[in-house]
């Protein structure tokens, strides 16, 4: 169906016509909007869930309508919640563009248009998840309800006018779960030292045999790329229990042929010497293999004494004592997960 869509410009009366709520089909969301601007349309509907793993910290819900077939520019409905959408009612605040997200808030783009909530609800009437957390989506359905304000460009950043919109949605959105993964470093000795602020982390094969989980972590408020640290463990076939971590020199790490079954080797971003295991242990709590369409998970500890080199053959004298907790997903085999709402929430 093709979006009915008028946009009122100062000094042009907009009659509202919206009519009767049709009934909305999974992956769909029937709007109506009234105010400076008006519509009465069906829209795509479909958001996810970003959950971290072993952790309700950092959870994140994000909904999106978006027009169907755009004649001159996109038109989106975006509702972010910081946590699990689940049955229920919650209740929208005020959208400040730049300040984090502590609470539910949304926001409309109408072509050039944009509107940040002030106050509303969204309500879940049927929370269906799918099964487990991958390329399949479920249904989420409710409404959601919320009066806007524009905002435009001021010197100092976006500042209100005088134009507000109220927004009344129902909504059979497609929901995807997706896993994030949750790794904590803390670090003894050598020039970084202390315990993570931020670290992401990823498992894959490692190209001759093996699997590779590896993280980056920053150490302090700020966050950027590349990282402070970014920290490889080979894991020749993982499994739960607990094994030793071998001891490992530059030559045997840039030699395939020589790679122990397991190691850990770390990288910093300011410093060029590379740091190589001389021990340890390493726990996995938890190996869940990937489908076609699922998530698999791997998860554990590490904790192992790394000596720092300064060239291939020269030890420079200090040593690291790494201790992480890790978490982290496997991707499924069909695929990397797509989303079009990776930059929702940080849109001025």
């Amino acid at each position: 169906m093709r979006l009915w869509l008028s946009v009122c410009v100062l000094g042009v009366a907009c009659s509202d016509s919206a009519g009767p709520a049709k009934p909305v089909v999974p992956g769909r969301m029937q709007v109506q909007i009234s105010g400076s601007v008006h519509a009465n349309a069906e829209w795509q509907g479909f958001g996810q869930l970003r959950d971290v793993l072993a952790s309700d910290s950092g959870d994140l819900s994000l909904l999106r309508g978006e027009n169907l077939q755009p004649a001159t520019a996109d038109s989106q409905i975006n509702v972010i919640v910081p946590a699990r959408l689940e049955l229920g009612q919650l209740t929208i605040g005020r959208y400040v563009v730049g300040v984090p997200v502590t609470g539910p808030v949304a926001y409309v783009v109408i072509d050039t248009l944009f509107f940040a909530s002030v106050s509303g609800t969204i309500t879940v009437d049927s929370a269906g998840y799918p099964g487990r957390p991958g390329l399949t989506p479920g249904v989420l359905r409710g409404t959601v309800s919320f009066r806007a304000v524009q905002l435009i460009a001021g010197p100092t950043g976006p500042v209100e006018t005088g134009d507000t919109i109220s927004v009344h949605a129902t909504f059979a959105a497609h929901w995807y779960h997706y896993l994030f993964p949750n790794v904590k470093v803390t670090l003894g000795g050598g020039p970084v030292v202390g315990t993570s602020q931020f670290s992401t982390g990823l498992e894959s094969e490692d190209g001759h045999g093996g699997r590779s989980v590896s993280w980056e972590s920053d150490f302090g408020p700020s966050h950027g790329f590349p990282h402070d640290i970014s920290q490889e463990l080979r894991i020749l076939a993982p499994s739960v229990g607990t094994v030793a971590v071998s001891a490992l020199t530059p030559g045997q790490y840039f030699d395939v042929a020589q790679w122990p079954a397991v190691y850990t080797a770390l990288f910093y971003r300011d410093d060029p010497r590379l740091g190589l295991s001389t021990g340890g242990t390493l726990t996995i709590t938890s190996v869940l293999a990937p489908t076609e369409e699922f998530y698999g998970e791997i998860r554990g500890t590490l904790t192992s004494p790394l000596a720092l080199w300064t060239n291939p053959t020269t030890l420079s004298g200090d040593t690291v004592t790494a201790n992480v907790t890790f978490d982290v997903q496997v991707w499924p085999l069909g695929g990397i997960p797509a989303t079009a709402l990776r930059r929702a929430g940080r849109r001025p």
